[in-house]
């Protein structure tokens, strides 16, 4: 490690410049802490991010700092500083910008009571910065509302690279490690993570701004959701959300990886929703684009719906090892695609045979006119 930061002359930051260095959070993969730090004459805010087994994680903690290094000139990924070291217990930790409202999950009480305008801008800029890793040829691979963070209401950052990887790392995946809601069914079928992954994520957090509450939070989050959601389920359309809202989310959740939109394509429509209408006049845009606009201007801000705000015992938001194989997941599908193919055959079959004694019945009528 000390080689490392050595080799790639990486910022370091002594440990003394912090200052009320406290406890903040717990994730998949590491232990988060705020601290104080002196820096350009001035206090800032930052937080202080420690692996909580670095002699396992060393490849995640480096390539945290590899990635973020990518994009310290995208205005929409979490700014990283450099490291320090914790003197007490020898740990390294990753100095990074601290955004003071905390993550999106924590948010979407005060997002779902926020205009249309405000709900798509936010969504605008976690596209973005979505859109600058995939153009970076990564994937985030572990893109949820935890790992999005909100500073000062309205900016939005991406955090936590530390799987953020070249997509040609991912040839090869075995290990079922994540938050199931946020998870690809392809991807927790055993296939490589892609950018096409990251996208259904992406509408997983287009939902939770119609709802105000994480997906599937009512349930489980094992073996049974998983195997739902390589089925086909989807969390319930909210009511009197935009149709093209909903057109767009359920693209990006599609069961077919190579039918859903690029990032560059949800910025796109995205960037029109909100930005087409302020440089042309209402009547100089096209139809669609029209229609589109006037679903968001006439839609109710907050919307009406019976979910439960309350989070099942066993949903999980943070990332995990799950402790199931794709490899059962799989099984379990092909069985009951196996058994269905069983049971249309036998229905097949059985409507042949009442076809065949129809037929008999009929000509066994036509011998009697007959005679």
């Amino acid at each position: 490690m000390d080689n490392f930061i050595l080799e790639k002359k990486l910022k370091w930051i002594p440990y003394d410049k912090f200052r009320n260095v406290e406890f903040l959070d717990k994730g998949g993969f590491g232990t988060i802490y705020k601290a104080i730090w002196f820096y350009d004459d001035e206090d800032n805010e930052v937080i202080l991010k420690c692996y909580n087994n670095l002699s396992e994680n060393l490849n995640e903690f480096l390539n945290e700092w590899k990635y973020h290094e990518s994009f310290l000139s995208s205005y929409d990924i979490i700014y990283f500083y450099g490291f320090t070291k914790d003197p007490d217990t020898l740990k390294y930790m990753a100095v990074m910008d601290y955004a003071n409202k905390g993550n999106l999950r924590g948010n979407l009480t005060r997002i779902i009571k926020s205009g249309w305008n405000q709900k798509l801008y936010m969504l605008y800029e976690i596209i973005s910065g979505l859109n600058d890793i995939h153009n970076q040829n990564l994937i985030h691979c572990d893109f949820h509302d935890g790992n999005i963070l909100n500073h000062n209401e309205s900016k939005i950052y991406i955090s936590d690279l530390g799987l953020c990887k070249p997509v040609e790392s991912f040839l090869k995946k075995y290990d079922i490690c994540g938050v199931v809601p946020f998870m690809a069914p392809e991807v927790l079928r055993g296939k490589s993570y892609t950018p096409a992954s990251d996208i259904y994520s992406y509408s997983m957090i287009m939902w939770e701004f119609t709802s105000g509450v994480p997906p599937f939070n009512n349930r489980a989050h094992d073996f049974q959701l998983s195997l739902s959601i390589c089925k086909g389920e989807r969390p319930e359309i909210i009511e009197n959300t935009p149709q093209c809202y909903v057109d767009l989310m359920k693209k990006c959740w599609n069961d077919d990886s190579s039918k859903r939109p690029s990032s560059k394509e949800v910025l796109d429509i995205i960037y029109k929703w909100i930005f087409r209408p302020y440089k042309a006049k209402l009547e100089d845009i096209n139809e669609e684009l029209k229609c589109n606009v006037m679903e968001f201007i006439n839609a109710p801000i907050e919307h009406n719906n019976n979910l439960a705000t309350k989070s099942h015992s066993q949903a999980y938001y943070t990332s995990r090892l799950l402790d199931f194989t794709s490899k059962q997941l799989n099984k379990t599908l092909e069985s009951e695609d196996l058994q269905a193919s069983v049971k249309v055959n036998e229905m097949l079959v059985s409507e042949d045979l009442n076809d065949c004694i129809i037929e008999d019945i009929k000509s066994l009528d036509i011998e009697t006119d007959e005679k």
